[in-house]
């Protein structure tokens, strides 16, 4: 019995069916494609208008910008008071056996609100995720919150949370964790939406049941893209736990 040979395409061209897919005509552009258009020059137009953007004054301000970091260096490691000449402000120099302190402080309260955050999300990710969710309102429900959540900047949860336990870096852990769920969890759901459905199947083909179908066939399938989602809020949690020291959340901002 012979057995026939697959066709190889000569070098450099493409099988039959792409290159008659490439061959094909492109749909002509309507009016609902010309209407977009439009309207995304217009909000662009809007935005522009709106913010005074203007890149003539961002090229006269170089040597400005160039001049501020000038002036960091050398950096002065004495405490120095300086008066300006407004009323009584002056310009004040943290010695660096303060700064150090305040830095570590800050790396402490991101990584531990950063796992606060990552516990508190997992939850709220199943429920937001379309294709594990339980019902259709629960996830839209649940989408709705993360969104609320988001739209609260982590500066106002954390006057929130010096309020309530005090200044210090503990109401800095508690406005990074609570302040994040909004966006972990809704990158943690993108994650599980993204999985291949094939796979669950043939799971649950074994006789799995709900949970462990969702243990062996979700969870090994989204965990690469969780564990890059996590390392990426650690990052942005750096940056705001500098930052809540303004209103008394521990960290260098405090300083």
């Amino acid at each position: 019995m012979s057995v026939s040979s697959p066709r190889v395409s000569p070098a450099g061209q493409l099988p039959a069916p792409n290159r008659e897919r490439l061959l094909e005509p492109r749909p002509p552009i309507g009016l609902k494609e010309i209407g977009l258009a439009l309207l995304l020059i217009a909000i662009y137009v809007w935005g522009v208008a709106g913010t005074n953007a203007s890149p003539q004054e961002l090229v006269a301000g170089l040597p400005n910008i160039w001049n501020f970091f000038v002036r960091l260096f050398p950096p002065e490691w004495v405490l120095v008071e300086t008066a300006i000449g407004i009323g009584p402000w002056t310009w004040a120099t943290v010695p660096i056996s303060e700064v150090i302190p305040a830095l570590i402080e800050t790396v402490q309260m991101a990584v531990i609100g950063t796992t606060l955050a990552i516990f508190l999300s997992l939850p709220f990710s199943f429920l937001a995720a379309r294709n594990v969710a339980p019902h259709r309102l629960v996830y839209q429900g649940m989408r709705f919150l993360l969104n609320v959540n988001r739209a609260i900047p982590d500066i106002i949860i954390a006057l929130v949370f010096v309020a309530a336990v005090g200044l210090g870096p503990f109401s800095g852990v508690l406005a990074i964790a609570i302040g994040s769920v909004g966006t972990t969890a809704k990158l943690y759901a993108e994650a599980i939406e993204a999985i291949d459905p094939a796979q669950v199947q043939a799971v649950r083909a074994t006789g799995a049941g709900r949970i462990q179908t969702f243990i062996y066939g979700v969870v090994p399938q989204a965990m690469p893209l969780m564990a890059s989602y996590s390392l990426l809020l650690f990052e942005g949690n750096v940056r705001s736990a500098s930052i809540l020291g303004i209103v008394g959340a521990g960290g260098i901002g405090l300083i």
